[in-house]
């Protein structure tokens, strides 16, 4: 494994994906700004010399994008380790932590293995409407679309997503957990969410951050019947990939349950800690190595 790539991570490219997503861009109420950011994450998957395809899907009588990234075409393979970060707000909220913080870490890792043989096998993909909208109670709306777009056509997923990865607090009593969930009472892991069919991949994850990654804390949870009864385990674009019988994992910071500024207007990006986003890109990096050795 070639450990050196892993110390390419940049923080002021994690920085700058920061703040040029950062911002209001609610799919509905801010549908303009939303669309700039799918411009900009297009444009910057191009300039690393990707192939870029959008998927698009109608919401109320708008259009929206989920943007797709790979070296050789969506159609070039059938099987794929996809890497996925929603890329909306939510209303009111310029979304630093939630969720720019994904997307950052997610063009970092992709910057750095596009000239490598593994990248052929990765599928990029910045959703949009994983937040709830105001004419539905549905939400992980381009998610499910593109969930159910892809099995009709006969791919394949092991999906890690990138939730609220950028927020940590080392005082001890910072970290909330749902009912009936122990855990440490200090925020500064990095939480792994699983279902059982994905414990492979959590395994894997683990092994990367054990081998490469020593200082990131992980915290890994694999939680029953898809998450039905630990709701907030479904809350991000994971959960349509359970429900169609793909591994995945959802890596976050826990959101709510550590991030006062969760959802609100002081969502901002001077609170989040690049050391840890770093070290969250650094341990993804590491499984996308550890998964073609």
């Amino acid at each position: 494994m070639n450990i050196s790539l892993i110390d390419r991570v940049n923080k002021e490219n994690l920085r700058e994906v920061l703040h040029c997503i950062e911002g209001l861009r609610h799919g509905w109420w801010n549908y303009e700004e939303l669309e700039k950011r799918a411009d900009y994450i297009k444009g910057l998957f191009t300039e690393y010399g990707y192939i870029v395809e959008e998927q698009v899907f109608e919401f109320s009588h708008r259009l929206y994008r989920n943007i797709i990234a790979t070296l050789k075409g969506t159609g070039s393979k059938k099987e794929w380790l996809l890497i996925g970060a929603h890329y909306d707000a939510s209303h009111g909220s310029p979304g630093a932590d939630d969720n720019a913080s994904g997307v950052a870490v997610m063009m970092e890792v992709a910057r750095i293995i596009k000239d490598l043989p593994v990248a052929e096998g990765i599928k990029f993909v910045a959703f949009s409407l994983e937040e709830p909208q105001p004419q539905t109670w549905n939400f992980l709306i381009g998610s499910k679309y593109f969930v159910n777009d892809m099995k009709k056509k006969g791919f394949k997923y092991r999906a890690i997503i990138l939730e609220s990865i950028g927020y940590i607090n080392k005082a001890k009593g910072s970290q909330l957990l749902p009912p009936f969930i122990k855990g440490p009472d200090t925020g500064d892991f990095l939480a792994i969410i699983s279902n059982r069919r994905s414990i492979p991949l959590m395994k894997s994850f683990e092994e990367a951050v054990e081998r490469n990654v020593p200082s990131l804390k992980v915290v890994s949870r694999v939680v029953p019947l898809n998450g039905y009864l630990i709701l907030e385990s479904r809350f991000s674009d994971h959960s349509p990939f359970w429900d169609k019988g793909f591994q995945a994992l959802m890596l976050t910071d826990t959101a709510m349950f550590r991030n006062p500024h969760y959802h609100r207007v002081s969502d901002t990006s001077e609170k989040l800690d690049l050391d840890f986003m770093t070290d969250v890109t650094r341990a993804v990096i590491s499984l996308c190595l550890l998964q073609h050795a």
